[in-house]
C-alpha cells in the first residue's frame, strides 16, 4: 500500500481506485468544469462537516451533470477528513482516473465517488476489493472464523444499519484467546436504507478470507478486522477492561524459620498470581459480553425470521389493484413461464409483476426458498426482486420496474434502434457482462442463468442493462462445480449452447455462449432467431464469421449507428469476443471474468476464434432428431448421433 503525507503531516493510507475506461470526457468540456466544481464543493464541505459525509450534484441533470459524494471513516476528526478528501480530489483522482466520467477512490480514512449517473440511495456491492493479512491464523482457525463472523454479523452489521445511526458506522471487539483480541469495523454510506446497509455489510463479511486480518471494500460499504486496534477505541460500545495494576513488589516477612524467600521464588509467585488474576478477569469479561451478545443475537434472529416470513410477501389484493386486475393494457411482455404486467402501488411506486403460468408446479416452501435466494442478489445490472405472492390460484413475482422495457425493443426495431448509438450499445454489453460475472462468481450463491437473451435484458431510465427472468436459473452451493446435466432443457432456440441444446449439459460456458449471441445481436441489430426472416437469409453467426474473416467489421454493424463507431478497433474486438463466446467447444470459450477484463481494457490480446465443428457426445439414454437442434444455424452444421 502506498502512503501519502499531507501538508499537515497527517499520513493517509491509500488503498486503491476503481474507474471505468468508458465513458470519458474531453478536456475543457462541460463535464470537466462540473467535475472540478464538484471537487471544490465537497472539499469545502469537509472542512466543517462533523458527520463526515456529503452528497451533491453539479450541473443540469439532462446535460453533463456530475453526481458525487465523500465518506470519511466514522472515527476520523474533521481535520483528517478534510485532508483525505482534499488529497483524493486534487492529487490522486486526476492522476489515477484521468478523463473518466465514473470513478471511486479509497483510503483508510475516506472515500470519494463520482459518476455521470445518479448512484444516490442505491446499494452497490459490485466488484469487491478483498485484502487479507499475510499472517495465517494460528490455532483453531474454525473457532477464529466463527468468533469473527459472530462479532461482525451479530453486532457490527446490525448496529451500523440502525435507522437512527447518522454515520452508519460501528466497531466492536471479541476475545479469541486470553492474549489475542479481534477488532472489527463496519460502515455504510449514510444514504442507504437500514435494510440495504445490513445486506451490503453481511454479504461483504461473507467474503472474508482466512487470515489474521482483512477487509472487503465495495462502493456502498466497507468491513475490516485486525488482531490489533486500528481505530479510535473510544468508539467501542464496551471499552476493553484496563490491565490490572501489578501487585505490590515489596517482600513480606516469612513465619518460617528459614527467613526470607529467595528472589527467584518470589518472582515466580508474583508471575503465577498475576496470570491467575488476568485469567479470572478475562472469564468475567467474556461472560458479561456473552450476555450482551445473546440479547443482540436474539434481535438479529427475530429480524431474520420477520424478513423471511413477511418482508417479501405481497397481498394478492394489492397486486390485483396495482395491475388493474392484470389488464391487457398493463401487459409489458410474455415469456415461456408467464406474463409480465406493469403495476402501480398505492404510494405511486412502479413495479413489474410476473404472473407465473399455472402449469408450473412447485411446493410453497421450495418456491419461498428460491425467492429468498434471488432476493439476495444485489447488483446494478440485475433486476431486483422485491417480493412475491403465493396462493392456490396465483404465483406472482414482484420486480423493480424498468422504464425502457427490454433490449430487443430497441436493437431489433429500426426506428427505436437509432436511440442507441455505438457507445450506448458498448456500455450495455459491458453491463450485461458484469451482471453475469456477479451471478457466476460474486453473488452469495453461484448461479447459471440458462436463458440469457435480448428480451430478458431490461433497460432502466438511463439505459443501464439489467438481467431479468430468473425462472430458469440453476443455483450451486459454494463448494459445488458449476456444471451439470439435465433432461429438461429449458431455454430459447439460438441462444442455447450446442452442448446444452444437444446433451443437456450446462455450465458458466453455456451462459457465455448466450452472451456471445447477444453481443452479435446488439452490434448488428439482427436476431439469432430466423423464423421471421426470408428462407434465403444468412443467419447471424454465419454473417458475423463472414465479416470477421473478410476484415470488414463495419459492414456487420447496424447501418443506423455506423457513423457513431469512431473506434473501429473496439467494434472489431467486440465482434471477435462474440465469436469467441459462441465457439462450438465450451472449453474454447472465455469465462465472464475474462470477458469483463477484455471489455474494460484495450491492452489485452484476444485469441483467434476457432470455427471447428466437433460432434458432441450424446448420452445413450436420450435420442435427438436432427430437426430438434437444426436451429443452431443449420447453414453451418447439423448434429447427428454417433
Amino acid at each position: 500500500m502506498n502512503h501519502i503525507t499531507t501538508s499537515t503531516s497527517i499520513e493517509l493510507n491509500f488503498l486503491g481506485t476503481s474507474c471505468t475506461n468508458y465513458p470519458i470526457f474531453a478536456n475543457e468540456s462541460t463535464y470537466e468544469t462540473n467535475l472540478n466544481s464538484l471537487f471544490h464543493n465537497i472539499v469545502s464541505n469537509a472542512t466543517e462537516n462533523p458527520w463526515g459525509f456529503y452528497q451533491t450534484t453539479i450541473g443540469d441533470p439532462t446535460i453533463e451533470a456530475v453526481y458525487g459524494h465523500y465518506l470519511c471513516r466514522g472515527d476520523q476528526n474533521t481535520t483528517s477528513c478534510m485532508q483525505c478528501v482534499s488529497t483524493a480530489t486534487t492529487e490522486r483522482l486526476p492522476k489515477e482516473c484521468p478523463n473518466r466520467k465514473i470513478a471511486i477512490i479509497w483510503y483508510d480514512e475516506c472515500m470519494v465517488r463520482y459518476s455521470n449517473v445518479s448512484f444516490f440511495d442505491k446499494m452497490d456491492n459490485s466488484f469487491p476489493i478483498n485484502y487479507r493479512s499475510d499472517n495465517n491464523i494460528t490455532g483453531n482457525s474454525t473457532r477464529f472464523i466463527e468468533i469473527l463472523k459472530n462479532m461482525m454479523n451479530n453486532v457490527i452489521a446490525v448496529r451500523a444499519a440502525e435507522a437512527g445511526s447518522l454515520k452508519k458506522f460501528a466497531t466492536d471487539f471479541a476475545n479469541y484467546t486470553t492474549f489475542q483480541t479481534i477488532y472489527g469495523l463496519a460502515q455504510c454510506t449514510p444514504d442507504l436504507s437500514s435494510s440495504d446497509c445490513n445486506l451490503c455489510l453481511t454479504s461483504s463479511i461473507q467474503k472474508f478470507q482466512e487470515s489474521l486480518g482483512g477487509r472487503v471494500i465495495v462502493p456502498s460499504c466497507i468491513v475490516r478486522y485486525e488482531i490489533h486496534p486500528f481505530f479510535d477505541l473510544s468508539y467501542l460500545p464496551l471499552q476493553p477492561s484496563p490491565s490490572p495494576p501489578p501487585p505490590p513488589t515489596g517482600s513480606s516477612d516469612s513465619s518460617s524459620s528459614s527467613g526470607k524467600l529467595s528472589a527467584k521464588v518470589l518472582a515466580a509467585i508474583i508471575i503465577v498470581a498475576l496470570l491467575l488474576f488476568l485469567a479470572a478477569l478475562v472469564v468475567v469479561c467474556i461472560c458479561y459480553r456473552k450476555k450482551i451478545k445473546a440479547r443482540k443475537f436474539n434481535v438479529v434472529t427475530n429480524a431474520a425470521i420477520d424478513f423471511t416470513a413477511e418482508a417479501l410477501q405481497y397481498d394478492l389484493a394489492t397486486l390485483l389493484k396495482a395491475t388493474n386486475n392484470f389488464s391487457a393494457g398493463n401487459e409489458l411482455g410474455r415469456g415461456g413461464f408467464g406474463i409480465v404486467y406493469k403495476g402501480t402501488l398505492s404510494n405511486g411506486k412502479l413495479i413489474g409483476v410476473k404472473r407465473l403460468s399455472s402449469s408450473i408446479s412447485q411446493r410453497v416452501q421450495e418456491f419461498k426458498t428460491e425467492i429468498l435466494i434471488v432476493a439476495k442478489l444485489q447488483h446494478r445490472n440485475l433486476v431486483r426482486l422485491l417480493g412475491f405472492c403465493y396462493t392456490e390460484q396465483e404465483k406472482l413475482l414482484v420486480y423493480e420496474y424498468a422504464a425502457n422495457k427490454s433490449l430487443d425493443k430497441f436493437i431489433f426495431d429500426h426506428e427505436n434502434g437509432r436511440q442507441l448509438d455505438w457507445q450506448s450499445r458498448y456500455n450495455i454489453i459491458i453491463g450485461i457482462a458484469r451482471g453475469l460475472l456477479y451471478l457466476h462468481r460474486d453473488s452469495p450463491v453461484r448461479i447459471i442463468h440458462r436463458d440469457l437473451k435480448a428480451n430478458n435484458i431490461l433497460l432502466d431510465e438511463e439505459m443501464n442493462p439489467k438481467i431479468s427472468d430468473f425462472d430458469t436459473i440453476k443455483i450451486f452451493g459454494m463448494g459445488q462445480t458449476l456444471s451439470n446435466y439435465t433432461n429438461n432443457v429449458i431455454g430459447t432456440h439460438g441462444y442455447m449452447s450446442p452442448e446444452y441444446a444437444m446433451n443437456g449439459q450446462f455450465s458458466i460456458k453455456s451462459d457465455a455462449y448466450s452472451f456471445g449471441v447477444v453481443i452479435l445481436e446488439i452490434i448488428s441489430g439482427k436476431t439469432i432467431c430466423t423464423s421471421n426472416q426470408p428462407n434465403d437469409a444468412e443467419d447471424l453467426l454465419t454473417n458475423a464469421w463472414k465479416h470477421w474473416e473478410a476484415e470488414t467489421p463495419i459492414h456487420f454493424v447496424e447501418p443506423t449507428i455506423r457513423d457513431s463507431c469512431f473506434d473501429k478497433i473496439q467494434v472489431m474486438r467486440c465482434i471477435q469476443l462474440g465469436l469467441l463466446c459462441t465457439q462450438v467447444s465450451a472449453e474454447d470459450r472465455p469465462t465472464m471474468a475474462n470477458v469483463v477484463l477484455t471489455l474494460e481494457s484495450h491492452s489485452i490480446a484476444l485469441p483467434v476464434p476457432n470455427r471447428r465443428l466437433p460432434l458432441p457426445e450424446i448420452r445413450e439414454s436420450e435420442t435427438f432428431s436432427v430437426d430438434d437442434v437444426s436451429y443452431v444455424t443449420e447453414s453451418r452444421y447439423r448434429w447427428r448421433k454417433k
